[in-house]
């Protein structure tokens, strides 16, 4: 009998767009395989609805298409909904598997997770802790700063903004000289980030950015833009270790990859990363250290500048890239010779499973 797999999606973040493509990249992919060369059977689609934050289920079917999910996902009143709490505490009683594509806040930042750990459901959702870790910037570049020496991977100089503190630190932040990044400091998706070449002249429009990041995020972030290439590397992670993937370099025509550029596919080329090439290796290497050093489970994303003097300079971990069509976990996973579908069949054989341990010390 082949194993079966239930998908959870949607979300309440505004990553929830992205958490669609993945999943319908991951379906049309699936029913696109005879049945009899099919590695899992896909039980249930769960669809966490932005709208009204109620769970509803999803059949799957031969003849099921995007543009039907698109239809059911759009049309919540057809169907019954239920509390997220409820449809989790369903999985569990029937013991499924289920794959995590929930993206952004709630998604990946720990608070799905911790659900899942208190519930004991099995699939991709990981430690809590690590997913909170990975989706503050600032607190996983401050990790990795301290885990490896400038020489091996250096990190942008960056101030922390909130409400309380926002016009003290841009009195400081003219210091960072040169262009600066403004950024959330844990929305993914690069919401509300951009490039500012010059502070002094742009601080209106910092300033009026950071409020608007202030509305949905409890910090911002102002950062030294390293002029140079992007790069991003992905891993997967089983109870034998650490496969790192082909690294990518993500030219862009400013050399920045940020919302506009990821909203405008047309204004983005993925480059594969020669394996035999020295800043290739040298990422590679970075990634295995860092994923080896947290309680990293299943997939996560890695992102980086090079500077012009092939300086690495670490930006952030994305704990559950986005597997849509033509994305870049998914494109590093051609290059590496699987599918969205050898991907899942690998979670579901090789991955391990985060088990929460028990905080009842015995003396």
């Amino acid at each position: 009998m082949l194993p079966e797999v239930s998908f959870i999606f949607g979300g309440i973040s505004t990553e929830s767009d992205s958490s669609i493509s993945s999943l319908e990249h991951i379906i049309s992919s699936y029913l696109t395989i005879p049945d009899a060369e099919r590695p899992f059977s896909v039980k249930h689609l769960y669809h966490l609805s932005q709208e009204d934050c109620l769970v509803r289920t999803i059949q799957v079917h031969s003849a099921l298409t995007s543009s039907d999910m698109r239809a059911y996902i759009s049309d919540t009143g057809a169907r019954r909904g239920r509390t997220l709490i409820c449809a989790l505490d369903e999985i569990q009683s029937r013991k499924e598997y289920v794959v995590n594509l929930l993206h952004g806040q709630f998604g990946e930042d720990g608070g799905v997770q911790t659900l899942a750990a208190l519930l004991g459901l099995r699939g991709t959702f990981g430690d809590p802790y690590v997913a909170s870790l990975t989706m503050n910037k600032y607190a996983m570049s401050s990790f990795v700063s301290s885990l490896l020496p400038n020489e091996v991977v250096k990190v942008p100089r960056t101030r922390l903004i909130k409400s309380q503190n926002m016009i003290d630190e841009m009195q400081i932040a003219k210091s960072l000289q040169g262009p600066i990044v403004v950024k959330p400091n844990s929305l993914g998706s690069s919401l509300f980030t951009d490039l500012f070449q010059d502070t002094a002249l742009s601080e209106p429009d910092i300033v009026a950015l950071l409020h608007a990041i202030l509305e949905y995020d409890s910090s911002a972030l102002l950062q030294e833009f390293i002029p140079g290439s992007e790069y991003s590397c992905g891993c997967m992670i089983d109870s034998l270790g650490v496969t790192v993937l082909p690294v990518i370099k993500i030219e862009t025509e400013r050399r920045f990859f940020g919302r506009n550029e990821k909203c405008s596919g047309d204004l983005v080329r993925l480059k594969i990363v020669d394996c035999g090439d020295t800043i290739s290796n040298r990422i590679k290497s970075i990634v295995s250290r860092i994923a080896t050093s947290i309680d990293l489970y299943n997939i996560a994303r890695f992102d980086f500048r090079v500077d012009d003097s092939a300086g690495i300079w670490f930006l952030e971990c994305n704990y559950i890239p986005g597997l849509g069509r033509g994305n870049i976990f998914p494109t590093m996973l051609e290059s590496h010779g699987m599918t969205v579908i050898d991907l899942i069949s690998f979670l579901l054989s090789k991955s391990s499973q985060f088990k929460r341990k028990d905080h009842r010390i015995r003396y």
